[in-house]
């Protein structure tokens, strides 16, 4: 009978696969490449000696990189300045190692599974997990996209097989040439999985120390602590080579801009995008006109739970889990190691959240082969109480992965920003006098051969308009626009929806001054404006900069000011540039706010621009270093209707959330009201 079940196991493995295989493979080019593909791709096809030391692993490890140089290789794939491949087809090459190593994935969740049922006697578990595997919207993105996250899954996998036989032997004599392969396959596999992503460490931590504390518990203690101690040093040795580039990339890295989510909401996150995809939403599902995907998703949690409950109560060897006194048995028990993978990797990294506020599903997506294998074992535990409960379970599962699967695939609203649109609208509308800025490294390069992302290359291309990326330091932005931008007629400036690279809006400040809008177009995840100019162009930011101090404290102060040396018409635009610092007292931790604004005789404010006090890295003064002196910009857009006369300039800092606005104080420290005046406008 137990043959049987293997063998129908074993086929249903083999059908899954083919399942996987094919939904992985299904429009796996529709998507356009975009930015993390793009930069991956690039790096990868560099000579392999230069990727370990690329600047743009900002924080990534190189083991990724190295696979998809082979792989693309292999695949004829040529160095990225050499590229004239078509975006799709480079798509689809640089994908496939992606599809492959989440099918490879699924069938070692598959066998982590059947090595975790031994003690469980649910052969048919493993076949319910690989389902869950195969037929998960999550690990579907995954395998669609030019990243590492599925070379990552499989790589924990492939280690935490060997791992469970390591935690059996901690119970049971074993002479020492049984637990080498064991142990030498997981400190490969393990330090393959920290080389390739450095948020396995997570993962790593909860597993050594899970390890460690049913060493302490086993009767050959020394023996255990050993083979665990010889296992983190191999670990540690293997990864050393890569220790300094590490140490360059991890000690700073944060994400400022993105918000630390409530331990709930962290929780329940994660759920829902390992259940239902990067698409899923409450509304994805329906009874009637109500939404239920919530609904859905904590109903299916409850039972997995509850089916998991119910196949430990009813496992055939009681003292493995249900006594309580046997806590060995209870330490290096599947179910506990697969708990200890998910709670304590998700518990750790969420850690690393408090401390970093960099969280996204995926960072933390680690946990899932194990989330994954848990489903699967609940599945068989309604199995257990009744046969048909199990595919009754898994049906209820698709009735809503089946949804994502399709939106993932096909939903317009979830589709990857459209580069190629931006791309064919340029070529269509540029012509040879224009110029084009894009405010981010990649794809561009991907989909318009005449582009630079180097700023002292001339880009070469059959495209009729230059196309530059623009890195925007506001300190010499006004220098490379007019060495770039001195004899065009029009300058097209492409921007990506989520782009942080000039949250100052210098670029737009400068254009505005020199030139006339002209126009906006806006695809998926992009948008394009335009300018109209009369050349030769000069671009300027802060031309009339002067000493000029105003103190608000215990937060800020400017440095120097500059503002218009003619007079305004009316309805044309007053560009002001503030340079500021901060105050020697201890700073505010608030976002703050400055607005700059012109009142008329009345005292009645008539027009004003409002913007984040930041520096040149993107922070909030708080975290300004004491010899930080950022500029920031300020246009100020008056009507048409605007008498003439002279106008006061004012200068109000608040808080962003509270909008209760910091006290001036003059020049003898005291008090002076909340708005500093900065001079006089003419209009005329």
């Amino acid at each position: 009978m137990a043959t049987t079940d293997r063998t129908q196991s074993t086929h249903w493995l083999i059908l899954l696969l083919w399942v996987a295989f094919a939904l992985y493979l299904f429009q796996l080019n529709k998507q356009n490449i975009w930015w993390d593909e793009a930069r991956n791709i690039d790096v990868a096809l560099r000579p392999f000696g230069q990727i370990a030391t690329a600047p743009e692993l900002d924080i990534h490890p190189p083991v990724y990189f190295w696979l998809l140089h082979i792989w693309g290789r292999m695949a004829g794939l040529p160095a990225l300045s050499q590229n004239r491949l078509p975006p799709m087809q480079m798509a689809f090459l640089t994908r496939f190692l992606s599809v492959f190593m989440g099918v490879l994935s699924v069938a070692l969740l598959y066998g982590l599974v059947r090595q975790a049922v031994r003690s469980l006697n649910a052969p048919q578990a493993a076949a319910w997990a690989a389902a869950v595997g195969a037929l998960s919207p999550f690990w579907l993105a995954e395998s669609q996209e030019t990243r590492m996250y599925t070379v990552e899954f499989a790589l924990l996998l492939a280690a935490a097989i060997p791992f469970l036989s390591l935690l059996r032997q901690t119970a049971a004599p074993t002479p020492v040439g049984r637990r080498f392969l064991p142990a030498g396959t997981f400190v490969l596999f393990a330090s393959l999985a920290l080389l390739t992503h450095y948020n396995a460490v997570f993962i790593l931590i909860a597993w050594y120390g899970y390890w460690l504390l049913a060493a302490l518990t086993a009767p050959k203690r020394m023996r255990n602590l050993r083979t665990l101690l010889t296992c983190g040093i191999a670990t540690a040795l293997l990864f050393a080579p890569v220790t300094p580039i590490a140490l360059r990339q991890i000690p700073g890295y944060a994400n400022p801009n993105l918000i630390v989510p409530s331990l709930g909401d962290y929780l329940s996150q994660n759920w829902f995008a390992y259940l239902g995809g990067y698409v899923f939403m409450d509304p994805l599902l329906h009874l009637g006109s109500m939404a239920v995907g919530h609904l859905w998703a904590w109903s299916l949690l409850t039972l997995l739970s509850a089916g998991l409950i119910i196949g430990a109560v009813r496992a055939p060897h009681p003292t493995d889990i249900k006594s309580v006194q046997n806590v060995q048995a209870l330490l290096i028990h599947p179910l506990t190691f697969l708990l200890v993978w998910l709670l304590g990797g998700l518990a750790l990294y969420y850690i690393a959240v408090l401390d970093r506020g960099a969280f996204n599903p995926r960072y933390s997506s680690f946990v899932t082969p194990a989330l994954y294998a848990l489903m699967g074992l609940g599945l068989a535990g309604w199995q257990r109480l009744w046969s048909p409960l199990a595919a009754v379970g898994l049906l209820l599962l698709l009735w809503g992965t089946g949804p994502a699967i399709w939106a993932d695939q096909n939903d317009a609203r979830f589709g990857r920003e459209d580069m190629a649109g931006v791309t064919d609208w340029l070529r269509q509308n540029a012509t040879a006098d224009d110029l084009i800025l894009v405010d981010q490294k990649y794809p561009f390069g991907f989909y318009y051969q005449r582009y630079s992302l180097d700023p002292a290359q001339t880009p070469v291309g059959p495209e009729a308009a230059a196309a530059r990326y623009l890195f925007v330091d506001i300190n010499t932005v006004d220098q490379q626009l007019t060495a770039w931008g001195q004899n065009a007629r029009r300058i097209f400036w492409v921007r990506w929806f989520e782009s942080d690279t000039d949250p100052r809006h210098a670029v737009t400040f400068l254009l505005d001054q020199a030139g006339q809008r002209a126009g906006e177009k806006d695809f998926r995840g992009y948008s394009i404006d335009w300018w109209e100019l009369t050349p030769p162009n000069h671009f300027a930011l802060a031309p009339n900069l002067q000493p000029a101090t105003y103190r608000f404290p215990p937060a800020v102060e400017t440095v120097a000011i500059s503002l218009p040396a003619e007079p305004i018409k009316p309805g044309a635009a007053i560009p002001v540039v503030i340079r500021w610092q901060r105050t020697g007292e201890t700073p505010m931790d608030r976002p703050l706010k400055a607005r700059v604004a012109i009142y008329n005789a009345n005292g009645s404010r008539k027009a004003q621009a409002d913007a984040r006090l930041l520096n040149d890295r993107h922070v909030m003064p708080v975290q300004w270093s004491p010899t930080d002196q950022p500029l920031n910009v300020y246009r100020l857009e008056t009507e048409t209707e605007l008498k003439p006369g002279q106008y006061e300039l004012r200068l109000l800092v608040y808080d962003e959330e509270t909008l209760e606005p910091l006290t001036y104080v003059d020049a003898a420290g005291n008090p002076a009201g909340q708005e500093a005046v900065l001079g006089l406008i003419s209009v005329k």
